[in-house]
């Protein structure tokens, strides 16, 4: 198993504490690139679909577990 596999393993069982550098990662590792970023609103498309993410800001260092949970549901099914 890939560290990209692993990865995406990690944020399904957990999609509470993903980190958004760890977010980025498994993107990326779907096929999907960054193309658009305003503040901390990340904006990534495959070529099919887009999403945005914000990124956490303050003292937090784990992404909103709804941004997560649309990743899982859009990308990971």
């Amino acid at each position: 198993m890939s560290k990209a596999e692993k990865l995406i393993e990690k944020i399904k069982e957990n999609p509470k504490h993903v980190h958004f550098d760890d977010l980025v990662k498994a993107l990326k590792a779907m096929g999907y690139d960054i193309i658009n970023v305003k503040g901390s609103h990340y904006s990534f498309s495959n070529g099919e679909t887009t999403m945005t993410i914000i990124k956490p800001h303050g003292g937090s260092k784990f992404c909103h577990a709804l941004d997560v949970k649309e990743v899982i549901r859009r990308c990971l099914q």
